[in-house]
């Protein structure tokens, strides 16, 4: 008696070949997340009386780990000191400092909870392209 096993052969290599497709599509996903939470974080600078100047250092990055770009895709978005002398006042801004004034700028939580909902939609839509 013989089992014509094909079927579930391409189906294992079809499941094996998922990981690489899908970092191909979370990475911009995730791209396009780190700047929109950089425009809200810029927005949030630009409302303080106080703290515009930080909106300018304002920044975000991509970056991946792992085997072939599959493993990690990680963002960053916060000031940063290469792109402004303001980046000085990130903490003061944010909290607040310790005799008191500073801590008007939203928390940047803030602007990464609200790209959340955003962000899960759009990696739903990417899993269920695959399958």
């Amino acid at each position: 008696m013989s089992v014509d096993s094909s079927d579930l052969t391409e189906l294992v290599h079809d499941f094996g070949e998922v990981p690489g497709r899908l970092a191909g599509k979370v990475k911009p996903i995730m791209a396009k997340t780190g700047l929109a939470t950089k425009k809200r974080m810029q927005a949030d600078a630009r409302a303080s009386k106080h703290f515009k100047g930080l909106a300018q250092s304002i920044d975000y990055d991509v970056r991946t780990f792992g085997f072939d770009g599959i493993g990690v895709i990680q963002v960053e978005v916060g000031a940063n000191p290469d792109r402004s002398p303001a980046f000085a006042l990130n903490d003061i801004a944010y909290f607040g400092g310790s005799n008191g004034g500073g801590g008007t700028v939203a928390d940047p939580v803030v602007a990464m909870r609200q790209e959340e909902p955003i962000l899960l939609g759009f990696l739903q839509m990417a899993v269920e392209d695959l399958l």
